[in-house]
């Protein structure tokens, strides 16, 4: 995958598949101290403890139409290339937590890529999921869930609202930008 969000997206979409109700996406930029990682925790099925030993092989997968899975074996290979690691703990029945970390300035780390629009489109089409996204930069950091989304708009408005994936993308790109600019100053 030719950005990180892309993979951020990929093991998102396999917390749903996963039957998780809370996905928690946390974001971490940290250019003073050389790392970047993100981690997703969720609290679906978990990965069966077969396919956990053996994940990071590309022909491990739980899918029955196609017999080869390449997400989770691409981020780990990104993550050793980049002096980093992928960490993975899954209990069935308890959910799964992934971590990928790396040197955020290594030559051969991935952008990060378009996080404004993997987050709208997540929170947009999965609104009985709680969507919680934290993004730190440096010292500094955002958050939103879609459970306070849901709350400020009440029953009447739905997360898939025209309008309201519109403002999502606005306030995402907005305080993702505020984020990086002010964290830049610090």
């Amino acid at each position: 995958m030719k950005e990180l969000s892309m993979h951020i997206l990929d093991i998102a979409q396999n917390s749903i598949r996963a039957d998780a109700n809370i996905i928690t996406i946390i974001v971490k930029e940290l250019i003073k101290d050389n790392i970047f990682e993100f981690s997703i925790k969720d609290n679906g099925t978990g990965i069966d403890e077969e396919i956990l030993k053996d994940i990071r092989n590309p022909f491990t997968t739980s899918r029955t139409m196609r017999r080869v899975g390449l997400g989770i074996p691409l981020l780990d290979n990104t993550c050793n290339i980049c002096n980093g690691r992928l960490e993975i703990d899954s209990s069935s029945k308890q959910g799964t937590y992934i971590k990928a970390s790396m040197d955020y300035n290594h030559i051969d780390r991935p952008p990060i890529g378009d996080m404004v629009a993997t987050m709208a489109t997540l929170i947009s089409s999965n609104g009985d999921i709680d969507i919680q996204y934290k993004h730190y930069y440096n010292e500094n950091s955002f958050d939103i869930t879609t459970k306070e989304l849901k709350e400020v708009l009440g029953d009447e408005v739905p997360l898939t609202n025209l309008d309201v994936i519109k403002w999502l993308k606005e306030f995402l790109k907005e305080n993702i930008n505020e984020l990086k600019s002010d964290g830049d100053k610090s």
